[in-house]
C-alpha cells in the first residue's frame, strides 16, 4: 500500500486539486463569468484574511486557471 505521493506524481496531484477547486465554482457558471470571477476573489480575500493562505494560494491558481480557460478564450473569439 502506497502511502506518500511520489515525487513525479504531486505534480499532478497539486493539478487535480486546483481542479476540484475550480470545478465547485463551475456550479455557478450559469450567473456568467464575471460573477464567478468575483465570488471566487471574495473567497481567496476571506481565506487570506482568515490565514488560510495555503488554501488562498490555491484558490489563486484555480482562478488563473479559469481566467484562461473561460475568460481569455472568450476574448480570443
Amino acid at each position: 500500500m502506497k502511502i506518500g505521493l511520489a515525487t513525479g506524481d504531486s505534480k499532478t496531484e497539486v493539478g487535480a486539486r486546483h481542479g476540484r477547486l475550480l470545478s465547485g465554482y463551475l456550479l455557478n457558471l450559469h450567473r456568467g463569468e464575471a460573477p464567478v470571477r468575483e465570488l471566487m476573489l471574495a473567497d481567496i480575500e476571506r481565506f487570506q484574511s482568515l490565514g488560510a493562505v495555503g488554501y488562498a494560494d490555491d484558490l489563486r491558481i484555480a482562478l488563473k486557471r479559469f481566467t484562461s480557460e473561460f475568460i481569455d478564450r472568450k476574448d480570443r473569439r
